[in-house]
């Protein structure tokens, strides 16, 4: 799902996916370490479902077809990892906007993640309604709030 959007959203941007954020712990960087050793250690950073360079911004997406709060919590993380990752170490002083990417909306998730900054968006590709299908009647809405 998020290939798509930002196939269709950034086609001249530099995007990326899985994108592994912060550093690994200073404890495991002995010296002369290899650069094999160093990536291998670095399987252990947290990863962000996108991150997108603009000239003015970076910004740091997490997409869900049915968000939880969870990718709320995992984007606020991401936004204090942005810093601190070597490979976007250049882009540190500008301004990182948070993304949320949704086909089906929770609303208490939404509002949770507007309340911290958030931008959510919501995205139905082509292909959702058959995917649905394949779902039970309960995994296809929201959380229901009375």
């Amino acid at each position: 799902m998020i290939t798509e959007y930002l196939t269709k959203t950034y086609p001249r941007t530099f995007w990326a996916t899985r994108v592994r954020l912060g550093s690994p712990h200073p404890e495991l960087l002995t010296p002369g370490i290899s650069e094999e050793e160093r990536r291998m250690i670095g399987v252990w950073r947290r990863w962000a479902d996108a991150v997108i360079v603009q000239k003015d911004k970076v910004i740091i997406m997490e997409a869900a077809i049915r968000p939880d709060p969870g990718d709320v919590s995992k984007l606020e993380l991401y936004r204090r990892l942005l810093p601190v990752t070597d490979e976007y170490r250049q882009y540190k002083d500008r301004p990182v906007e948070c993304v949320l990417l949704y086909a089906i909306e929770d609303p208490a998730t939404i509002l949770m993640a507007r309340e911290q900054g958030i931008k959510c968006i919501e995205y139905k590709p082509d292909w959702l309604s058959s995917y649905m299908a394949l779902l039970t009647a309960r995994e296809t809405r929201g959380v229901l709030h009375g």
